[in-house]
């Protein structure tokens, strides 16, 4: 038997998103395809003190996939798509040497570099105005993958600015009006659109604003083309409908949900939880369909439970919303005498008290650990129901699952960490984040001399993304300057973590950062080359040439 929704328990969840002066966002809470419970807080526009309401537009960023997967999808029913051909027979611009079949782009699993990321470590930042031809350009340019296709499941914007391509390409008409007329249309979802430029002028559309610590509000900016990758505005009564696609198992009588959520497979044929555009997990034993978006100062989830027919949309536009785990707080309430599980937090305090790591006690988990192969970065905090860790700027929460084992519960895969004691007594940290297997240990005690320093300094090309780079010697140490021209948000102090390794932070706005893993590639003794990693592109190699 369904229970009882208790709303003023989840009103109180957004009790902050009510202030005077703040921003908010809307919500509707859905069962059995009914809205239950809906809710609008907050300011759309701090500046004219307008509310935020239903027909309160948002961009919605990364949901903006589910939308690109569902138009290949029906690409795929009338026949016009294969799912396992390869890319290059439809975008022949890209040049990369081996094929990677649409399922792999569709699925996260392709290999293809992060073009926003790479657009950033070439030195332009997201409040830089680039549009989606550009990042088109970089992708063409790439000659190599950041790891085999199928290894490993790395959530990349690429996949989708392409994918918008591909369903521009084979159904004949600009992907707009194909999401528009074939979609769209069909679902009423008439206040859904294309918004790729920031002059674009959309009705109802909410500023976006982020929280600064004196309380006070500046605006989200950002000036960078989304496509397919995430470029829809829309607002709650229309993604409303969109759930009602998922509930019905499609459009018209094109059966496309159950595709987009079928679980992929690594090409070792393990599974992903990532379907065709679709996260695709469990959350606490029942079936969860959904999808997360990010922006500066916009946050939005779309997510439905199928086997309790249960159903979020939450739209924000402040960026302090942490949009799943609302939803899971949402959902606690709404479901509480309806899960097979209990609580993960709940389930992880009792768990870590049951911990077993011969030779290495919990408490002395906390710090800095590299990995042993990039040189990639993670940092582990104890807590009381589970290790809160972040790897170059990614969050995790692990939570133990028995003996020396833990498990990500949140992740487009699902991430373990198997701990252990080295041979030197020190903890060893064996990792799989989807397929990509890293073995982390303590990051040392480092003191470089003025000579280790000095041996990286000088300038470095990338063909592949036809800029420049300089490594300076400056007061405190290294900077690695990002592109060419003054920039000084291109500029990224270089910490030394152990001989010829070093991370780097560059913010590509407030409170989101992308962290670079930097390894300097040694010929003769000398410094010849640095292979720069960061969470969505693996290994750029950048030349030293003076």
């Amino acid at each position: 038997m369904p229970t009882p929704l208790k709303t003023d328990q989840i009103d109180a969840l957004f009790a902050g998103w009510d202030t005077p002066g703040a921003p908010g966002g809307t919500l509707a809470v859905l069962r059995g395809g009914a809205v239950v419970h809906q809710r609008c807080f907050g300011l759309a526009s701090l500046e004219l003190g307008v509310r935020n309401k239903p027909e309160t537009r948002f961009h919605i960023a990364s949901i903006t996939k589910t939308f690109v997967a569902a138009a290949s999808a029906l690409l795929v029913e009338r026949g016009k798509l294969d799912l396992d051909e390869d890319i290059r027979g439809i975008v022949p611009e890209l040049k990369i040497d081996r094929p990677v079949p649409i399922r792999r782009l569709l699925g996260m699993t392709s290999g293809l570099r992060d073009s926003w990321e790479l657009m950033q470590l070439s030195g332009v930042g997201t409040d830089q105005a680039r549009s989606i031809d550009d990042f088109l350009d970089i992708a063409f340019n790439q000659r190599h993958f950041s790891f085999p296709v199928g290894e490993r499941n790395v959530y990349t914007n690429i996949n989708f600015i392409l994918m918008a391509l591909v369903v521009e390409r084979r159904s004949g008409r600009p992907f707009a009006s194909f999401l528009a007329d074939d979609v769209l249309k069909p679902l009423g979802m008439t206040q859904t659109r294309l918004r790729d430029e920031a002059s674009d002028v959309a009705e109802n559309l909410a500023n976006s604003y982020l929280p600064q610590a004196d309380g006070s509000w500046k605006k989200g900016v950002f000036s960078i083309g989304l496509g397919g990758a995430g470029g829809l505005i829309s607002n709650l009564p229309d993604l409303v409908r969109w759930q009602g696609m998922f509930r019905a198992g499609g459009i018209g009588g094109a059966k496309i949900a159950r595709l987009m959520a079928t679980q992929g497979k690594l090409a070792d044929g393990r599974p992903t939880n990532y379907g065709l555009g679709l996260s695709v997990r469990k959350y606490r034993g029942l079936d969860l369909w959904c999808h997360g978006g990010g922006l500066p100062g916009f946050r939005s989830i779309f997510a439905f439970m199928p086997g309790v027919d249960f159903g979020v949309v939450l739209l924000s536009n402040r960026d302090d919303a942490d949009t799943y785990r609302r939803f899971t707080e949402i959902a606690d309430v709404a479901l509480a005498d309806e899960f097979t599980e209990p609580s993960p937090a709940r389930l992880g305090a009792e768990r870590m008290k049951q911990v077993s790591i011969p030779g290495v006690s919990l408490a002395s988990l906390d710090g800095r650990y590299i990995d042993r192969e990039s040189g990639e970065v993670m940092t582990l905090k104890v807590k009381e129901a589970a290790i809160e860790a972040d790897k170059n700027g990614h969050a995790l929460v692990l939570r133990p699952v028995g003996g020396n084992r833990f498990v990500e519960n949140w992740s487009n895969v699902d991430t373990t960490a198997e701990i252990e004691a080295g041979s030197n007594k020190a903890p060893v940290i064996h990792m799989d984040f989807g397929g990509q297997r890293c073995v982390f240990d303590p990051a040392p005690v480092y003191e470089p001399n003025a000579a280790a320093l000095e041996a990286c300094v000088g300038h470095y090309v990338s063909d592949e993304l036809a800029t420049t780079f300089e490594v300076r010697r400056e007061t405190d140490g290294l900077v690695l300057k990002l592109g060419p021209g003054f920039q000084r948000q291109a500029l990224v102090p270089l910490e030394p973590l152990a001989p010829d390794r070093f991370v780097g932070k560059t913010q590509l706005w407030q409170g989101w950062w992308v962290v670079h893993a930097v390894r300097m590639i040694r010929e003769g003794g000398r410094v010849a080359a640095m292979l720069v990693s960061s969470d969505r592109m693996k290994d750029v190699r950048l030349d030293r040439v003076s």
